[in-house]
């Protein structure tokens, strides 16, 4: 078995990767010939996997083009390989990388140490891909970046958001990273009863590049199973964080976990922009009073004059049983949006907030946890898995064999 495979004509980059390894990965290799990508993408698919390799790295001197085309055949017909492209690395190659499969763009002249830590990571993604997936299961999910979005204040999209982040972690534990992007008030750790060591501010003003290992030098993780990702402790710090690097920190959770859920701010500014145009699925939460719904009624229609057309969207209706709102049915109506949960009122909601327990695990039999639980099968078995160790690869390889 070979754990490394590099499709590339470039004879320098295998050579490069032999190097930064030295003797510790096992079966690394560089496949080329001419006329390769002529052929059907499966086809490519299956001649590059004849010998079972664990990492399939595309590039250099491949085209954008067949690069994307080639992960999504890999995402398709083998998701048990994992896809990194090796390109010059820009937000918008990132973002069409993860949407065809790809789990990282690395530099072609990355330096060494950067490059191994690069492979590394997608071993360790591969190897635990492999031990919860089946060679010829092509029924695998996919990654999901799942934003959170309301037109008002009030919803309940943070309450939402934990409980369904701590929904998909008891299904897959440690493959969960909650993202508050809420800069000046969001309020994620106090909903997970978190004290945060590092907030999003703190990735801001990183004196150096942010890469994977940097952004999970500042996650915190939950008793739950999940990570999160904090807001700033004070409004003021903000300021310091553009869209660019919303969507590059993103981009590189999208990268490592399985589902990365953003609670964002009230209605559409610009970090939950940058977070929707990431995004592959989008929740969207209303209330039943009238000026929430007429408000949702516009958002999707922004949605669509933005083009943010490509996501799935999953429309949610909280506090539903309300006496005082609207039926479910109108409000369907209005939107233009089928219910796929109705969230009902309960006193338990603000005890859950008020403790830091989110719902899904504190009334696990209560109405709310069931809707929760509704909207949470739709991107995830919801049957808790075995706790097990994250995976932080801690053993070396040995053997190399280079072509």
């Amino acid at each position: 078995m070979s754990d490394l495979l590099v499709a590339s004509p470039s004879e320098q980059f295998g050579a490069k990767v032999a190097g930064a390894f030295g003797d510790q990965l096992n079966g690394h290799r560089r496949y080329w010939r001419e006329g390769l990508f002529d052929a059907e993408k499966s086809a490519i698919v299956a001649e590059l996997t004849r010998n079972n390799p664990a990492v399939v790295a595309i590039g250099p001197d491949v085209s954008p083009t067949d690069a994307l085309e080639l992960a999504h055949a890999f995402d398709t017909d083998r998701p048990d390989v994992v896809v990194v492209l090796v390109a010059k690395p820009s937000i918008k190659l990132l973002e069409n990388a993860l949407r065809s499969g790809a789990r990282d763009v690395v530099a072609p002249d990355a330096p060494d140490a950067d490059l191994r830590r690069a492979f590394d990571s997608a071993l360790d993604a591969a190897d635990r891909r492999r031990g919860t997936v089946s060679t010829t299961d092509t029924a695998t999910p996919s990654r999901h970046v799942i934003c959170v979005v309301s037109p008002k204040g009030g919803a309940g999209k943070t309450t939402v958001s934990t409980n369904l982040a701590t929904g998909l972690a008891l299904a897959a534990p440690g493959e969960v990273v909650i993202v508050d992007l809420d800069f000046q008030f969001g309020d994620v750790g106090s909903a997970l009863r978190m004290t945060p060591t590092h907030t999003f501010a703190d990735i801001a003003r990183a004196p150096a590049a942010v890469d994977i290992t940097t952004v999970k030098v500042f996650l915190t993780p939950s008793d739950t199973g999940l990570f999160a990702l904090c807001a700033p402790d004070t409004p003021v710090d903000a300021d310091l964080i553009t869209s660019a690097q919303v969507q590059h920190v993103l981009a590189l959770l999208a990268s490592e976990f399985r589902y990365v859920v953003v609670d964002t701010g009230s209605g559409i500014d610009e970090p939950t922009l940058a977070a929707l145009e990431l995004s592959t699925d989008i929740v969207v939460l209303t209330s039943t009073d009238v000026p929430s719904v007429r408000a949702t009624r516009k958002e999707i229609d922004t949605f669509d004059l933005l083009g943010l057309t490509s996501q799935k969207r999953h429309f949610v209706v909280n506090r539903a049983d309300a006496r005082v709102g609207l039926p479910v049915s109108e409000i369907e109506a209005t939107v233009g949006l089928s219910a796929v949960a109705a969230i009902p009122s309960s006193r338990l909601v603000p005890i859950s907030v008020n403790q830091g327990t989110p719902v899904v695990v504190s009334d696990r039999r209560s109405g709310v946890a069931d809707a929760i639980t509704r909207l949470t099968s739709r991107f995830a078995q919801t049957t808790p898995a075995p706790a097990r160790t994250m995976p932080w690869r801690k053993s070396k390889r040995s053997g190399d064999e280079t072509e």
